[in-house]
């Protein structure tokens, strides 16, 4: 807990507007996406509004883009701490799964607010009572992305290109996890893309359960938590293998 509140301390420190940022992320992106990729390029979300249908896709992707950058650069960033005192190294990228979700939780409870704001107006109506699921959803996300981190941390302790290179990565990832496209969208060529990446799946059923937008099957749901949960084990064993000579290393 006290790793937790060192993240949510120093990571908007000295700035003016704090927490606010947490809003106001998701909302210039949303609009910047709405602008570009969907009026610009034509990109249809499934009769849902632009601006709505990316307010919904950008929550997960927020939490994973600041979650994996942060672990996968765990003994980079945290070097001086580990030399200096030993503690289970584990307990740090834990710590950042745990301090993102309150942004997680801040992002989803603006999209509620522009859903309810839209459903009042009636601008969109569409709604269904699976949106209550939308918290177990989470889950699987902590999960994925704590054992994709964790992989990539375990590799960087070694071979610090990766850090450099997990902006690159994060980019790829953005177009290959459907965050500003439904899967609907997508040519038939690309419609396997759920089936080896959780967070294609974690995204779109984010949106099928707020907006009842078509989804994903429920054979690519159970292989999605199946490859999260053993990403999770691999990322976690791999990092405590490299925790053991990666102070030396530093």
């Amino acid at each position: 807990m006290l790793l937790v509140r060192r993240d949510l301390v120093t990571k908007y420190a000295q700035t003016m507007l704090g927490p606010l940022w947490f809003v106001i992320q998701p909302i210039v992106m949303a609009i910047v996406l709405s602008v570009a990729i969907n009026g610009g390029a034509g990109v249809t979300t499934e009769g849902v509004p632009p601006f709505l249908f990316n307010l919904c896709s950008l929550a997960p992707w927020f939490y994973f883009s600041q979650t994996f950058g942060s672990v996968g650069a765990t003994f980079v960033n945290n070097a001086d701490l580990f030399q200096k005192v030993y503690f289970p190294r584990s307990s740090v990228p834990l710590a950042v799964g745990l301090s993102n979700l309150v942004a997680l939780a801040i992002q989803t409870s603006l999209f509620l607010i522009v859903l309810v704001a839209y459903h009042v107006s009636g601008v969109w109506t569409s709604h269904s009572w699976r949106i209550v699921l939308i918290p177990v959803l989470f889950i699987e996300l902590v999960v994925f992305t704590l054992g994709a981190g964790l992989c990539v941390a375990s590799l960087a302790a070694r071979y610090r290109d990766l850090v450099h290179a997990m902006q690159y990565l994060l980019l790829i990832a953005m177009f290959a996890s459907l965050v500003f496209v439904p899967l609907s969208n997508l040519p038939t060529h690309l419609r396997w893309l759920p089936w080896f990446n959780p967070l294609a799946v974690i995204i779109e059923s984010m949106r099928s359960l707020a907006l009842n937008t078509s989804g994903v099957t429920a054979i690519q749901s159970v292989v999605s938590v199946a490859i999260s949960g053993g990403l999770f084990l691999v990322g976690l064993l791999a990092f405590e293998r490299a925790s053991r000579t990666a102070v030396d290393l530093a």
